[in-house]
């Protein structure tokens, strides 16, 4: 997940909800645990945080 550096930073264990997805609407809904988080450095524009997914889909 990419975030601005100016947003709330998420902790491990922490679940994120995906509301807006411009590229993949099919991300919409679909919820994940925060594993882990980058550092950001003095260069950054965006924080990279490591998701595992916690929803499971299933074909219809």
């Amino acid at each position: 997940m990419l975030t601005p550096l100016d947003v709330p930073l998420a902790s491990r264990e922490d679940h994120v909800r995906v509301t807006v997805a411009t590229q993949d609407p099919g991300l919409i809904n679909r919820v994940w645990r925060v594993l882990d988080i980058s550092d950001a450095n003095s260069l950054a524009v965006v924080r990279t945080t490591w998701l595992d997914e916690s929803t499971q889909t299933t074909g219809a």
